[in-house]
């Protein structure tokens, strides 16, 4: 937990995790679309070019939801979350986190999913340090209205 003069905290996930998911991501891709490639090239691409579009809106979106999860985030002492991904950067009040979600699996591997307003965000989670659980507990202090699963 980085404590600066206005006392932000801040949780980064491990960046050897982070580039990982990546990494598999890529090679899915990579591993994929030739075997698509090759399926609609034996049949031909006018006669199915709805399927083949569907399937790439398949990749374009799997890739930008993809860019989208967070692996950084800080509350500051106002009650202000900052999340940031590879796309963006995004900051909300701790008063508008309707819920918080931990992983599934055990000692917190995955993702903590937030119930922001209009939208779910996902931070990457190897394990629940004492750095993130300062940081949710301090949403859940600024918040006691919102819901909180598995952390």
């Amino acid at each position: 937990m980085d404590q600066s003069a206005d006392s932000k905290q801040v949780f980064q996930s491990p960046m050897a995790y982070v580039v990982l998911f990546y990494l598999l991501l890529l090679a899915w891709t990579v591993g994929t679309l030739p075997v698509v490639y090759l399926k609609f090239r034996t049949i031909g691409f006018q006669s199915v070019w709805i399927y083949a579009s569907m399937i790439g809106f398949v990749y374009a979106y799997t890739w930008f939801w993809s860019l989208g999860l967070f692996y950084r985030i800080s509350l500051d002492s106002e009650g202000r979350v900052t999340l940031k991904s590879l796309r963006r950067e995004f900051q909300v009040s701790a008063k508008q986190i309707a819920s918080i979600e931990g992983s599934r699996f055990p000692r917190g591997f995955g993702f903590v999913r937030l119930k922001l307003p209009r939208e779910s965000g996902y931070l990457f989670c190897l394990r629940m340090t004492g750095d993130l659980e300062a940081i949710l507990q301090g949403i859940r202090k600024k918040n006691p209205l919102s819901m909180a699963v598995r952390i």
